[in-house]
């Protein structure tokens, strides 16, 4: 469903003195404001500081938002939108349902690993917003988490995952292991994130996959 991506608060009045294009200020906007929120933490930052680092008046950011919580609110939603449209072209793409589980682990390990500090603003702040916001961000049924859940389920469907499996813990499971690369992963460390991937892919699907499936994989890559 299309939403109107316009943030809470912004006026369509042109800043006095701006010189660069609406669209492409607000991004930057976005992107110091995540690496303030980042570096200080929500509670810790201020307007102030993410006008100082943009070289411009506090008064001005009031043209793009009304509050920090509203800048807040904006940064936690495009990291989501972002994530959230790698898992579901992963997801999407051909293949059985393990492999494509397989894949979508990856895509997002990959992405996480390459968004370090925008995936640490998301799940260090996302509490810091009100109950009504995370919901309005992460949809109903965690759209996010759903994408692994129906992988299980449909792999479950098909007898390839394990029917004792749950698919909802699978993928809190899958979620929340995966997710936390962004607090040990170094892009200078000795895996890159397409190995860490492919690692951690590999280690969910032996936690669901039946013994026939994970034996056909076995011969599917022998052969």
């Amino acid at each position: 469903m299309a939403q109107d991506r316009r943030p809470a608060g912004r006026s369509e009045r042109r800043v006095p003195g701006e010189r660069k294009p609406r669209e492409e200020r607000w991004a930057q906007l976005l992107e110091v404001a995540t690496q303030v929120f980042y570096e200080k933490g929500y509670e810790g930052a201020s307007l102030q500081d993410i006008a100082d680092r943009l070289g411009m008046l506090k008064g001005s950011l009031y043209y793009y938002i009304q509050s920090k919580e509203d800048l807040l609110f904006e940064v936690i939603s495009e990291v989501h939108r972002e994530g959230y449209a790698v898992v579901r072209t992963a997801a999407a793409t051909g293949g059985d349902p393990l492999e494509r589980l397989e894949r979508t682990i990856r895509a997002h390990v990959e992405h996480a690993c390459r968004n370090l500090v925008p995936t640490a603003v998301f799940l260090h702040e996302l509490e810091s917003l009100p109950a009504a916001r995370r919901d309005a961000i992460l949809g109903a049924g965690h759209a996010y988490q759903g994408v692994f859940r129906d992988l299980v389920a449909e792999a479950q469907r098909d007898g390839l995952a394990r029917p004792d499996v749950d698919p909802r813990v699978a993928g809190l499971s899958i979620l929340g292991s995966t997710n936390w690369v962004y607090r040990w992963f170094r892009p200078d460390g000795p895996s890159t994130p397409e190995e860490i991937g492919v690692q951690l892919a590999a280690m969910a699907v032996h936690g669901v996959a039946t013994a026939d499936a994970l034996a056909a994989r076995v011969a599917a890559v022998g052969a």
